[in-house]
């Protein structure tokens, strides 16, 4: 897997953004200049579970309110996709992408009420910028609405999930799905310090291997036997209990 230590030109496009890119902007086409209604049966209803309608996890990605909705959407996927692909690989990607995705969609079904529906990329989207931070947590980002005060990107992604969580405990009453945006960028983080992070996992595992039980105090032990045996087992507090469970227990 190649890590990437420089800034990568966004001119310089990689597939899976391309097909995304391409995707998107078609569906949207389609439904607004030819006037195919593709909410209709595509949009996210969080009732989906109730009438099986499962397809509604992948279309409501693809479908977008304005072309606000869409712009803001596709200008995330346009310069961070890119890199995060790169670093990945295209086939992990697309599983992150449409995994933030799914996974976003199942966040707001959990909280919407019965009759919201949900649409937009936005889930997927904030997983490549929640994968993006995992990846590149140092890397300065500058901003269209900030150009001049670059930031760095655990920073921002870390402001931007207080904000959405905010908003999300908030309640889902409000036009912007912030829960679909949390659990996406949720997922897209833990996706790619998963796969793209083997040295934070490999610490991680250095440091439960390194927790070693403490050693066994036989007079102790044998003080608590001993109270035991003069005033029953009921007179041992939970801890000298544990201590007998531990000291039983065959060492590995």
């Amino acid at each position: 897997m190649r890590r990437q230590n420089h800034y990568e030109n966004p001119m310089q496009m990689t597939f899976g953004v391309q097909l995304l890119l391409i995707l998107n902007i078609g569906a949207f086409v389609i439904e607004h200049m030819f006037q195919i209604p593709l909410s209709n049966f595509g949009a996210l209803r969080a009732s989906w579970l109730s009438h099986g309608a499962f397809w509604e996890l992948i279309t409501y990605q693809f479908i977008h309110q304005g072309f606000g909705h869409l712009l803001s959407n596709m200008l995330g996927l346009y310069f961070l996709g890119p890199e995060t692909e790169r670093a990945l690989g295209t086939n992990r990607f697309f599983t992150l992408y449409f995994l933030s995705g799914v996974l976003g969609g199942l966040g707001w079904s959990l909280l919407a009420p019965s009759w919201h529906n949900c649409i937009g990329a936005s889930g997927a989207v904030f997983g490549i910028l929640g994968a993006y931070a995992a990846l590149y947590p140092k890397r300065e980002l500058i901003l269209i609405f900030m150009p001049f005060v670059p930031i760095k990107a655990w920073v921002f992604v870390l402001i931007l999930g207080a904000y959405e969580l905010l908003h999300t405990l908030g309640g889902p009453g409000g036009a912007v799905a912030n829960s679909a945006h949390l659990s996406g960028g949720i997922a897209g983080y833990i996706y790619a310090t998963a796969i793209g992070r083997p040295d934070i996992l490999k610490k991680i595992r250095q440091k439960f291997k390194s927790k070693k039980p403490l050693p066994i105090d036989r007079a102790e032990i044998d003080r608590i036997l001993d109270k035991a045996a003069q005033g029953g087992i009921h007179t041992l507090t939970r801890r000298e209990r544990d201590q007998l469970k531990r000291a039983g227990k065959p060492s590995k």
